[in-house]
């Protein structure tokens, strides 16, 4: 808008947002108790702009998440590379501490490395991105998140979507239920919402919408209603 000339594009994407959201919630503080008859969340978008918390999120930013049972989905770019997924259903499918676990395994030494580059983290400003990279993102995140609110279960569910300058080209990787995690999914035995070859795709060609149903989020909604918070 034109009164937003000079202003920063994530704070008036901020305003705008909450503008147009319908039935946004008041704002209250964070020791008030939730209203007992206030819908819960249907799904929450984390998309940190801090390079690190993109490329390895913190299992802890989403432990008020897991134990509230809300769905949430990971969206963030750092430079040239966007980054969607996983969509995590709380003791259903593989969250960020299942990811952090399964490269825990990989390299012993991952925990370390992580702690460093967080430590090494001196910067206010949210680092730059490519503007035509955050948009192709942005709008790929959105469809998920529709299609989760919908009914359907989208392909991040249990897997992370990456794509990169200058191809182009999304790829994905499961991000399977970790024996270890204490969300449980992998206890549970619950069926993966994963690529059935499990590897890595060059394209989203094929990727048809799912069957399966989404599990509701606690605690229960108004039939025919849904609330998303970004």
């Amino acid at each position: 808008p034109a009164e937003a000339v000079g202003d920063r594009r994530d704070e008036t994407a901020r305003r705008l947002v909450r503008r147009a959201a319908p039935d946004r919630p008041p704002r209250r503080s964070p020791t008030a108790p939730p209203e007992e008859s206030a819908p819960g969340l249907s799904l929450v978008i984390v998309a940190p702009r801090d390079d690190v918390a993109v490329h390895t999120p913190d299992p802890t930013a989403a432990e008020s998440l897991m134990a509230s049972g809300t769905p949430h989905l990971y969206a963030g770019v750092v430079e040239g590379t966007g980054v969607v997924g996983p969509l995590v259903l709380p003791g259903e499918t593989g969250c960020a501490g299942c990811l952090h676990a399964e490269r825990t395994d990989r390299d012993p030494a991952f925990p370390r490395l992580v702690a460093q580059w967080r430590s090494g983290r001196q910067h206010r400003v949210p680092p730059p991105c490519d503007l035509a990279l955050a948009t192709t993102v942005a709008g790929f995140a959105a469809a998920q998140a529709l299609a989760f609110l919908d009914g359907r279960t989208p392909s991040g569910t249990g897997a992370r979507w990456e794509v990169s300058l200058p191809g182009l080209r999304w790829q994905v990787r499961p991000v399977r239920p970790h024996p270890s995690c204490p969300c449980g999914a992998a206890r549970k035995g619950k069926q993966e919402h994963i690529p059935e070859d499990g590897g890595w795709r060059a394209t989203m060609a094929g990727q048809g919408p799912s069957a399966e149903v989404r599990q509701e989020a606690e605690p229960a909604r108004p039939a025919g209603t849904w609330r998303a918070h970004v």
